[in-house]
């Protein structure tokens, strides 16, 4: 009984989160007056450092299926790489030195860090099994309509399914 009314409330929250979202991004706002908040498009790109720019990519483009929209690389060798994921850009910056783990242990498993993506439903066991097939590490099974992973540098992903 309460594994089914910690299931129905996930879903309640689920659901209100969903609602809530909309509404937000549903919203528009034709106000000029000093002082209104600005009115921002969105999420244009973030970044993600990794340790290596050729794995990184190929994680990237090959498994995941996000076309490179930019290449570049500064006079002191810094490597950078934004792929298209959709509706926002991630910008891959190679940072061979970086110390990842660290920081990664206090963000993910003391935090809530991670990049979420979504996919439909209906993909969810090809998806599942392409990732294993192409020796992903894995974060448990699929779960709450998601699906958890790490890329090559330990970035926690997670996949969320839509109807």
């Amino acid at each position: 009984m309460l594994l089914a009314q910690s299931m129905l409330y996930i879903d309640q929250e689920a659901s209100c989160r969903t609602q809530i979202r909309g509404d937000i991004m549903n919203k528009k706002s034709n106000s000029q007056t000093k002082g209104a908040p600005i009115q921002l498009d969105g999420i244009n790109h973030f970044a993600m450092n990794v340790s290596n720019m050729e794995r990184a990519e190929a994680f990237y483009t090959g498994i995941l299926g996000f076309p490179v929209i930019m290449r570049t690389e500064t006079r002191g060798g810094l490597k950078h790489v934004e792929v298209d994921a959709g509706n926002v850009a991630i910008a891959l910056f190679e940072s061979p030195d970086l110390d990842f783990k660290t920081g990664q242990k206090i963000m993910t498993d003391d935090g809530y860090l991670h990049y979420a993506f979504s996919a439909p439903a209906s993909r969810m066991d090809e998806i599942t099994q392409t990732l294993k097939d192409s020796g992903v590490k894995m974060d448990g099974e699929p779960r709450n309509q998601s699906l958890y992973f790490f890329d090559p540098d330990g970035h926690q992903i997670e996949i969320k399914w839509v109807e």
